[in-house]
């Protein structure tokens, strides 16, 4: 009897009928209330119908029972990611990783860490070899370190197994821009699938043709990019190209769109900044800049001295000098300062 009903059960499930399977497997289970995986039948099938707090109260059953339950501790791990609960989900990951030792399960950390940001936790395991598999996060992490030199070495490594890898051609894509290989990224373009939804690729693509000098094909790409997932760089690198063709309103526009979704950028914020200093709209430039940035910070100094204020901009200048003494940018304002001032 028992046998017949986890068989309808799992039939029931294949076909989608995810709600008459859990009630067979509810009747199922009163005839044997000690079985684990009729347990995470259930908590996989509540899980499946949207319902992750009856999911998890049967994955606590069953880990009651068995700690070291794989499958459900991976369905575990699986519910806290879509909570975006990354640190109880990295936990979870190490936990199963303790029990299998299997590289499946070390990649899955890694990939936990390095999306909360977490990358030097992914150095310290030490491995005596890294694998190709495992080398995109160990190449990701190196990225976003901005140590692009070892992240290439590993995103090569990675890309000689897996070599039509998107996400992986991607990345290698950012490292050759990071490191100012135009070139190599124009070559590379080739090798990416272009009928693709990624909006990072449309991203990658518009910085390319505007590489190119490609202006009107890479305005396309960033608005295919932002028509797909609206984010902020995709607008900042938009307004940056009206900005260089001259359309001031056009880049102001999108600067500011890029602000609305990432108000805390400071890059944004300069790059706002800079334009209103080419319109010479001093007094909006420097309501933009932020504090504890260098750039932002250099290019008050600008305004300062460019307005009059010497002693303002020779005092902002010297407290740049002590943080960057071999700046040429600030050299050069603090001798046309101190030519003025008459300081020798």
């Amino acid at each position: 009897m028992i046998k017949d009903l986890i068989k309808e059960g799992f039939i029931l499930k294949e076909q989608g009928f995810y709600k008459k399977a859990i009630e067979v497997f509810y009747k199922a289970i009163e005839q044997d209330n000690a079985s684990i995986e009729l347990l995470l039948e259930i908590a996989e099938l509540y899980y499946l119908i949207n319902n992750e707090e009856k999911a998890l109260s049967y994955i606590e059953q069953i880990l009651e029972k068995n700690p070291t339950h794989i499958r459900s501790l991976e369905l575990l791990k699986q519910i806290f990611i879509d909570r975006n609960s990354l640190e109880e989900a990295e936990q979870t990951a190490k936990n199963i990783y303790c029990i299998s030792h299997k590289e499946n399960d070390l990649l899955e950390i890694f990939k936990l860490l390095n999306k909360q940001g977490k990358y030097d936790e992914i150095f310290e395991y030490n491995l005596i070899k890294n694998t190709e598999k495992i080398a995109y996060e160990y190449a990701y992490a190196y990225f976003c370190k901005q140590d692009f030199e070892k992240a290439e070495n590993e995103i090569k490594r990675y890309l000689s197994k897996y070599s039509n890898d998107q996400k992986g051609l991607l990345l290698l894509g950012k490292i050759y821009y990071a490191l100012n290989k135009k070139d190599d990224c124009v070559d590379l373009l080739k090798k990416f699938d272009l009928e693709t939804n990624d909006s990072e690729v449309y991203n990658f693509r518009g910085l390319v043709e505007t590489y190119r000098n490609n202006y009107q094909d890479a305005k396309n790409c960033f608005l295919e990019a932002i028509k797909k997932s609206p984010r902020g760089i995709y607008y900042y690198n938009l307004a940056n190209l009206y900005f260089k063709e001259g359309e001031i309103l056009y880049s102001k526009k999108y600067y500011n769109m890029a602000i609305t979704l990432e108000p805390d950028n400071k890059n944004y914020h300069f790059a706002l900044a800079n334009l209103y200093y080419s319109q010479q709209h001093y007094k909006k430039a420097l309501e933009e800049l932020m504090d504890d940035f260098f750039e932002g910070n250099l290019l008050k100094s600008i305004i300062l001295y460019e307005t009059g204020y010497l002693a303002l901009a020779k005092l902002e200048l010297q407290k740049l000098s002590e943080s960057h003494p071999d700046n040429e940018i600030v050299k050069s304002y603090q001798e046309k300062i101190n030519l003025e001032l008459g300081v020798i």
